[in-house]
């Protein structure tokens, strides 16, 4: 086993972790297009990050929305998340399909 020694003190600071959360968002009537979803949920509350989307054909001319989210690792997260998809009125009904924790970056 090796031994790690400092002869130094470091300085570094640590982020907070994020998270990515992805959100499958169906849109109350068909011919509401996912970007008019994408705009409406950024228009509504400005610090939500969302960081990629993509279309997913359901049926009938239905498109859903893959949204992928960011937000920091803290207790209440999940649901500004979900109360600013909720106040959208273009959105019928919504599923987070999964959340993973984003990795901590070392700032020199």
């Amino acid at each position: 086993m090796r031994k790690l020694q400092l002869r130094r003190t470091l300085s570094v600071e640590l982020s907070m972790a994020n998270l990515l959360v992805r959100v499958k968002i169906m849109p109350k009537e068909a011919e509401i297009r996912p970007q008019e979803i994408v705009d409406d949920i950024r228009k509504l509350n400005p610090s939500i990050e969302i960081r990629s989307t993509k279309e997913e054909p359901i049926a009938f001319g239905l498109v859903a929305l893959i949204a992928d989210f960011i937000t920091d690792d803290e207790a209440g997260a999940m649901d500004a998340i979900e109360t600013a998809i909720k106040k959208s009125d273009l959105v019928g009904e919504f599923e987070v399909l999964g959340a993973s924790r984003i990795s901590a970056q070392v700032k020199k």
